[in-house]
């Protein structure tokens, strides 16, 4: 039997904090890649070319599930592509300006701002390296996959998802979370992703709250101690150690899966 084992990559095998893939994550990475018998993956919110905080890895892993589900590539090839209705962005783009807030666009290599301030400087910072430009018209230009929205309080961002029911809403801040369509998550993108595979074990391991369907769905769903999501411990098989701790590979050890 094969294992299959899909990561997150914010603050599960990339610490935010530090800029840096802790030294225990990479040694568990390249191990893993060399055996015949384990398939890797990534399931991110990142797009492809926001993928460069993990080049020094990228390529062990055979499938990257981008965008949260919304663009899904074996190797170098795109497998699946679902990209977000323009009608859909513009209602967005109303309803953000409507009440002054910031909606961010991305595409797979790129990313804009309806307007900047504050509060995106403040978001970008916690993912470190993402510079978005200020383009009101971003999606007339190119496929939009995802939308971020930016506020002052995370309680203000669950208000306006209320009005924008077309898309599900997944905090990654106190202060910014990402918008899909609810038919797109990470947990549907590793079953389009897989489908071709057969007689394998699933292990899922993540942070957000845009891992809980995957670490649910799971034969054995990791979530990382460092997670602020209660749902997503609930949900998980296992807790793995802070990500600060730097002891990932002692973990997979620990529980018999290296």
């Amino acid at each position: 039997m094969k294992t299959i084992i899909f990561f997150d990559v914010d603050n599960t095998i990339y610490n935010n904090a530090l800029g840096k893939i802790p030294d225990q994550t990479k040694k568990l990475l390249m191990e893993l890649s060399k055996k015949e018998n384990v398939i890797l993956g990534l399931a991110t919110g990142r797009g492809n070319k926001k993928l460069d905080v993990v080049q020094d890895v990228l390529s062990f892993f055979k499938y990257r599930v981008l965008l949260n589900g919304s663009i899904i590539f074996k190797n170098d090839e795109i497998i699946y592509d679902h990209p977000i209705l323009e009608t859909d962005i513009i209602e967005a783009l109303k309803i953000a300006n409507d009440h002054h807030f910031n909606l961010g666009m991305v595409g797979l290599d790129d990313e804009a701002v309806n307007y900047s301030d504050d509060r995106v400087e403040k978001g970008m910072k916690a993912l470190r390296g993402i510079t978005p430009r200020i383009d009101n018209e971003f999606y007339l230009h190119q496929k939009v996959y995802q939308l971020w929205l930016f506020a002052d309080h995370e309680v203000e961002i669950l208000e306006i998802a209320s009005k924008m029911p077309k898309f599900q809403v997944y905090p990654w801040h106190k202060g910014g979370a990402d918008f899909i369509y609810p038919c797109i998550n990470k947990a549907i993108g590793i079953k389009k992703a897989v489908e071709h595979e057969s007689d394998f074990r699933l292990i899922c391991v993540g942070d957000g709250a845009n891992d809980v369907k995957m670490i649910e769905m799971a034969d054995i769903g990791i979530a990382m101690s460092n997670t602020r999501f209660d749902e997503l411990k609930e949900k998980a098989k296992h807790m793995a150690p802070h990500i600060k701790e730097d002891q990932l590979y002692d973990f997979f050890k620990s529980i018999n899966l290296i």
